[in-house]
C-alpha cells in the first residue's frame, strides 16, 4: 500500500511491506514537523539537553512560580471544585473508568479532610 505523508503513523493492523515503510519514512522525513535523528543525536539531546528541553523546563519553572502566587483554596472549595470536575467527567464519554475512579478517590480524600 502507498502511505501518504499526511498519515504520520502506521497501524499495526495494516499489512505493509518494507518498501512501504521506507516510502513512509522518506516522505515524512521531509515534513517540517519530523526531524530524523541518529542514535547519537538522540543520546546527545537526552544527556546534554536540547534547546527545546531547556525552553520546556523554563516554562515549567514559570508555571510553578505562577502557581505559588495564586490564592490557596480551602478544603471546602477544593471539594466543591473536585465534585464539579467529577460531574463533568462523568458526562464525558471520552473519560476512562480509571480517570473517573481517580477523581472519586480524590473526592473521598478531600471529604474526609473536610469532615
Amino acid at each position: 500500500p502507498t502511505l501518504s505523508p499526511a498519515r504520520l503513523q502506521l497501524h499495526c493492523s495494516e499489512n505493509v511491506d518494507e518498501e512501504a515503510v521506507e516510502q513512509w519514512i522518506n516522505e515524512n522525513s521531509t515534513l517540517e514537523c519530523c526531524e530524523v535523528l541518529s542514535n547519537d543525536d538522540i543520546v546527545s539531546r537526552v544527556t546534554s539537553g536540547s534547546e527545546e528541553t531547556r525552553i520546556f523546563e523554563e516554562c515549567l519553572e514559570s508555571d510553578e512560580e505562577n502557581l505559588v502566587t495564586h490564592q490557596k483554596l480551602s478544603q471546602g472549595d477544593g471539594l466543591v471544585n473536585t465534585e464539579a470536575l467529577l460531574n463533568y467527567s462523568e458526562q464525558e464519554d471520552k473519560r476512562t473508568p480509571t480517570e473517573k475512579m481517580t477523581l472519586r478517590n480524590l473526592r473521598s480524600i478531600i471529604r474526609r479532610k473536610v469532615n
